[in-house]
């Protein structure tokens, strides 16, 4: 495929020179002391926009480029603590355009050209008990423990995302593909260098829908057989410096030597019984109307066989920084993820795009990240961090292609304006092959092959800004 190096260039100079224009304007979140117990309100606020050039997307056929920019993600987070040990927090989220496929192939129309994800939305919400090294919890909508790359600070990846492939198979939306309600204890051992999660979460929560916008229907899921609670289990040993402390709720995909050296090794497992029917066929046009109507029964179940969710990952995250030559960063996360191979029985399209299949349905993979931050400065404390990635996942369908592989590679260099993670700048330019070549042009319908022609992969040039304060 035709490489964008061209593009790439004149991304990279709008990226910069809206670096230069920003570079003073941020300033800390404010924080409101109350209380006699050391009380406190702090107020943070994030954003983060990409814009991005992908050889696939426009034009009858679908197989000319597209440009397309979204605000990915815009936060208000609020944290208070009573006391020393009791708390809660929260942060909305919102974005300016659905069009960006991050899970799937690459682009998806938004219905009726409307900007239908650019409402504001609670993404977290739970309240905070700090006991001690041993036990801190958290009690409502939070992050899934299983991943390191979930658990990962979204705002702080090594990369300009984290991977489309290391999520919840429950769900289309932040709320229930990266969290979920339930309870999740961490503690720390051993000076903070042996640390554990525990979750009790909801899991799988009824039907879903899935809109497909290249036929204007929406496809429904077939509903949970029982309705079950997902266990989730995690635990790490940092080998040189502890990476996270007791109460902390995750990780960063680069800590830019601020940590000291660290290495750090985790698994963990999740399990939920009864998540999925075994055997279902794709729904049928809903009487009374006329086929292709976009009104659809929903998907019919044969028999009452079910298949169990069981998970497993392991990870490894290393830094160095050497004294005056840079902080070198390494990264590297395995996932197998198992529904005994319904993919095979339940073909209703939406099982296949969101539970068993699609990219967080069952598969297996990896990836692995390498990073170095320079030893210069760039302006009064900037930094830069060339990086490169390659992940490689066997997903048991993927638009519509069964035992799909799925294998990316990207080259790209961070920007810190302030030498932190403050105010953040990114290109990146990566390539997606498939082992089977796929049909693009139309790749969510899952219910009779299109004549479109196949496509083995796709090239994307990606400019992405981050603030955060």
């Amino acid at each position: 495929m035709k490489k964008k190096y061209s593009q790439a260039i004149k991304a990279l100079g709008a990226t910069l020179t809206g670096g230069l224009l920003l570079a003073g304007s941020a300033v800390a979140g404010p924080q409101i002391d109350f209380g006699n117990d050391g009380g406190y309100l702090q107020l943070d606020v994030k954003f983060q926009g990409i814009l991005d050039n992908t050889d696939f997307g426009s034009g009858q056929d679908g197989e000319g480029s597209r440009w397309d920019a979204d605000l990915r993600r815009a936060r208000i987070v609020f944290t208070g603590m009573f006391d020393d040990t009791w708390g809660a927090k929260f942060q909305t989220c919102g974005g300016t355009s659905a069009t960006r496929n991050f899970g799937g192939g690459g682009y998806e129309l938004a219905k009726n050209n409307s900007k239908t994800n650019s409402q504001i939305r609670l993404t977290d919400g739970y309240l905070v008990g700090m006991f001690n090294d041993m036990l801190n919890i958290k009690l409502g909508l939070t992050k899934i423990p299983l991943t390191r790359a979930n658990l990962d600070e979204c705002f702080a990846p090594l990369s300009h995302e984290r991977s489309s492939f290391v999520y919840s198979p429950y769900g289309t939306d932040a709320t229930k593909n990266s969290r979920d309600m339930g309870l999740v204890a961490t503690g720390a051992f051993v000076d903070n260098h042996l640390k554990y999660f525990a979750a009790v979460m909801e899991g799988r929560e009824g039907a879903a829908s899935f809109y497909n916008p290249f036929v204007d229907k929406t496809f429904t899921t077939s509903a949970e057989p029982e309705s079950n609670l997902e266990y989730v289990a995690r635990l790490h040993y940092s080998f040189l410096d502890p990476e996270t402390s007791a109460s902390a709720g995750g990780y960063k995909g680069t800590y830019l030597g601020k940590k000291g050296k660290v290495l750090t090794v985790g698994a963990a497992g999740a399990y939920e019984a009864d998540a999925a029917y075994k055997n279902t066929r794709p729904a049928a046009d809903l009487p009374g109307m006329p086929v292709g109507s976009g009104m659809l029964l929903p998907p019919t179940v044969i028999g009452e066989e079910s298949v169990d969710y069981t998970a497993w990952t392991a990870d490894l995250f290393f830094e160095y920084p050497f004294v005056n030559n840079g902080v070198l960063t390494a990264t590297a996360l395995y996932l197998d993820v198992d529904f005994e191979d319904a993919y095979l029985t339940a073909r209703a399209p939406a099982d296949l795009a969101t539970i068993v299949g699609g990219a967080t349905g069952q598969r297996d993979g990896y990836y692995v990240k390498l990073g170095y931050v320079l030893p210069l400065t760039v302006g009064a404390k900037g930094k830069l961090q060339p990086f490169v990635r390659y992940e490689d996942w066997n997903l048991a369908n993927l638009l519509n292609v069964n035992d799909q592989g799925v294998q990316q590679s990207g080259i790209g260099i961070n920007y810190y304006v302030k030498g932190n993670d403050q105010i953040r700048f990114t290109l990146e330019y990566y390539q997606t092959d498939y082992d089977t070549p796929t049909d693009l042009a139309d790749y969510t319908d899952q219910t009779a092959p299109k004549p479109h022609d196949l496509t083995d992969g796709y090239d994307t040039i990606a400019a992405m800004f981050m603030v955060s304060f």
